[in-house]
């Protein structure tokens, strides 16, 4: 029981703590710090009754005297523990593949006095960076007898190559008193050595090496040559090095090499630390000069969608250039040009490489490449000898983003705190092309899910990410009283994702365009309609958001496409309409020098504005600007409604397809104009052309609106019934009580605001 009573003393003295004033006269003295009491009075017992006295006084030992209520406890001694310190200095002196020699400076019994005997070095290290380190967990523990300042050591082994370990070691005493901390070692182990590294090619004055990637990866290579092999040969001789922070490149060229010399190269790979681990030893000898310059300033253009790949260059000023020669591969080019040779178009080298062009002039086309595979090329300019330059090789990987994945959903628990997305998976690229080898990491290596706060401009934040099998995925949600926003990206190894729709914690849908502002919305209540069993094409579907700058101009002042995109073909879905139009198309406006521009004018230079001559004050944007929808056939005006505090126009439609943001000049009110008309001669014969006709108004406030048809002489023949396709429409399919009206001249009276249109239209059957 002392133990337990001295942390009851300790406890009443913590409680008594305002009266500590009493005690400032009491003399200390003593230094081994342990702390003797005893209880006087009533046989070492504490009786009932109320408040407590504490008499103490320091010296050697601390005799206490405590009464109060409700305590019984006998006298003993509680000595003041000392705890070993913290260790210090802990870094890695030695390291390898596969093993880590961590080296730290002992402490002491007490801090960092007093040697440890009988004590324990706890070791706790793992490659999870969300480890939790404590002092009571550790993976592995051992006996020790230290003095403080010793240098310590330990060897793991077994490791993985290229991994980061984090490391904590924690000292305690006989009586396994623990340290506190630790400090921290975060030390990778060297990645593995490239695979079958070999000489590429051997120039006057460079030599490049290929290899293939190590088991577990490597952060990059580095190539070292010397003319002295590194020191043992006498001179030791310059070391000449070329690096890649890139894992994935798989050549390096050394430059700046002396001709005709014999030179020794030796390849290493890096960790993220960017420590080495060199292999073996490779000497070749440097060739001869003169030769043709080589090429300069190559450009690539890769050409996915068109499964190409584009090259210009500049073409040295050397007597008697005949063209360059261009060799590409799907493997590294290791083939040597001979000198005074000549090669033909198709010809095919020995290492398997091809000739694509045998004497180009400043551009190369090389097309019907397969994508997510690596090409290699080789430039060579030559003389009309047939000498060829130092070469000048580049490689290209042609790659899609994935497709978006189609069918998005969201469902929340009832206390919203969890939502569960699901998708469609995806088998193919964006551009509907399906995956040339399925689960191929390349082509799709997994699913992340994106959160966001904000709709417009946001910042996401990676949530997960789930495998390539996974099609759906359950989080929390942070907030229930906020609307959080969602999105699943499909990635590939290469880690570009492909563009995808959001879904938010009210369950609306969202595809975002390029400028993150313009956008299309789907009420929770209709997102069915991009699941299989929701639309007339039974696929699952996506929305794609595409900017048509192209379309920019004079009047238009943005263009966007919103598109029905099914997966996995990749196809659009023709003729998709809602049955409501009550889907939001947002389209952003962009305004410089406090005017209207078209959006490929924001930021341009003074001139450039100057040259297009913007007409639309930012302020009147309200009263001057509207949209437009492309039926088919035409841009129809559909004004929508505009929000100078997001520089937005939105128009509530049932149809995707393409709008533009046009100069319009418009009315403070809701307004009505014959030409706003579809046609103004029906023909209800169910041909599908001209059954019936559209008014549309422009109506800011979005005001109620009413329609009715009469005859000549005044008689109510049909209510007009609210558009299907565009909000703020009107529509009459020439019918009466469900029957089609006799040929005619017929009146309509549309009323909104107070406010009478009248005209006529004419009916032909």
């Amino acid at each position: 029981m002392p133990g337990k009573l001295n942390k009851l003393i300790l406890a009443a003295a913590l409680l008594l703590a305002p009266a500590r004033a009493a005690f400032s006269g009491i003399p200390m003295a003593g230094g081994d710090n342990s702390i003797r009491r005893s209880l006087v009075s009533g046989g070492g017992a504490i009786s009932a009754g109320a408040g407590f006295s504490l008499n103490c006084a320091l010296a050697e030992n601390v005799v206490s005297t405590f009464t109060g209520a409700g305590f019984k406890f006998s006298s003993g001694l509680m000595p003041l523990a000392a705890q070993p310190g913290t260790i210090t200095a802990l870094t890695a002196v030695t390291k390898s593949t596969g093993t880590l020699e961590l080296n730290w400076t002992a402490p002491g019994l007490d801090g960092f006095q007093g040697a440890v005997a009988g004590g324990t070095y706890r070791i706790d290290t793992t490659s999870d960076p969300a480890h939790v380190f404590a002092p009571t967990v550790f993976v592995t523990q051992f006996s020790t007898a230290v003095t403080p300042g010793d240098q310590q050591a330990y060897v793991f082994s077994g490791l993985q190559a290229n991994t980061t370990y984090y490391t904590r070691i924690y000292l305690a005493d006989i009586r396994t008193v623990v340290a506190e901390d630790s400090d921290h070692s975060d030390e990778s182990t060297l990645a593995n050595l490239p695979v079958t590294p070999e000489l590429a090619g051997v120039y006057a004055s460079s030599v490049s090496f290929t290899w293939n990637v190590p088991a577990g990866a490597a952060e990059g290579y580095r190539v070292a040559g010397s003319s002295g092999n590194f020191g043992a040969l006498f001179p030791g001789g310059v070391v000449y090095t070329s690096t890649t922070e890139n894992g994935l490149l798989m050549t390096l060229t050394v430059r700046g090499l002396r001709p005709e010399t014999t030179y020794y190269f030796k390849l290493a790979s890096l960790n993220w630390q960017q420590e080495t681990n060199y292999g073996v030893i490779i000497a070749t000898c440097t060739r001869r000069q003169p030769r043709p310059y080589q090429i300069e300033g190559l450009t690539t253009h890769p050409l996915a969608l068109a499964r190409k790949v584009l090259f210009n260059w500049t073409t040295p000023d050397y007597p008697d250039l005949a063209g360059v020669l261009v060799q590409t591969s799907t493997a590294p080019i290791t083939q040597e040009l001979e000198d005074y040779t000549a090669y033909n178009n198709g010809a095919v080298l020995a290492d398997g490489s091809v000739v694509l062009a045998s004497a180009a002039a400043v551009a190369q086309a090389h097309t019907g490449l397969l994508l997510d595979s690596t090409y290699y090329y080789n430039f060579s300019s030559k003389d009309a000898n047939n000498v060829y330059s130092l070469v000048v090789s580049t490689e290209c990987l042609l790659d899609l983003p994935p497709m978006s994945p189609g069918g998005l959903q969201a469902s929340l628990d009832p206390a919203r705190t969890e939502i569960t997305i699901s998708w469609s998976g995806v088998t193919s690229n964006n551009d509907g092309s399906m995956f040339r080898f399925s689960g191929e990491p390349l082509e799709l290596a997994r699913y992340e899910i994106y959160r966001a706060t904000g709709l417009m401009n946001s910042n996401w934040a990676l949530v997960t990410s789930v495998a390539v099998s996974s099609m759906n995925i359950t989080v929390p949600v942070p907030d229930p009283a906020s609307v959080y926003y969602y999105k699943v990206a499909a990635v590939d190894s290469i880690g570009v994702p492909g563009t995808s729709m959001i879904v938010d914690t009210d369950k609306n849908l969202y595809a975002m365009a390029p400028d993150m502002i313009s956008r299309i919305r789907i009420p929770a209540d209709l997102t069915r309609v991009v699941t299989p069993g929701g639309n007339s094409a039974g696929s699952p579907l996506f929305f794609a958001a595409l900017d048509r700058t192209a379309d920019e101009g004079g009047k238009v002042m943005k263009a966007v496409e919103f598109a029905p995109i099914q997966a996995p073909s990749g196809a659009e879905l023709d003729a998709f309409t809602l049955d409501t139009p009550r889907m939001d198309i947002v389209l952003r406006y962009e305004t410089e020098a406090g005017m209207v521009v078209p959006s490929g004018l924001k930021g341009a230079a003074p001139e450039a504005l100057a040259a297009y001559k913007p007409s639309v004050d930012a302020s009147d944007a309200s009263s001057s600007l509207g949209a437009y929808w492309y039926n088919g056939k035409d841009y129809v005006k559909v004004f929508g409604s505009v929000n100078t505090a997001d520089q937005t126009v939105t128009v509530r439609s049932a149809v995707p397809g393409k709008y533009q943001i046009r100069t319009l000049a418009r009315s403070s009110g809701v307004s009505f104009d014959v030409k706003e008309m579809s046609n103004k001669v029906i023909t209800p014969n169910g041909d599908g052309r001209n059954d019936y006709v559209v008014f549309t108004l422009d109506n800011p406030r979005d005001s109620s609106i009413t329609g009715k048809i009469y005859d000549l002489s005044g008689a109510f023949v049909a209510d007009m019934k609210p558009g299907t396709q565009i909000a703020d429409t009107l529509a009459w399919d020439g019918k009466s009580n469900g029957s089609v009206v006799p040929r005619g001249v017929y009146v309509y009276q549309i009323k909104a605001e107070g406010k009478t249109f009248n005209g006529t239209l004419v009916v032909i059957r």
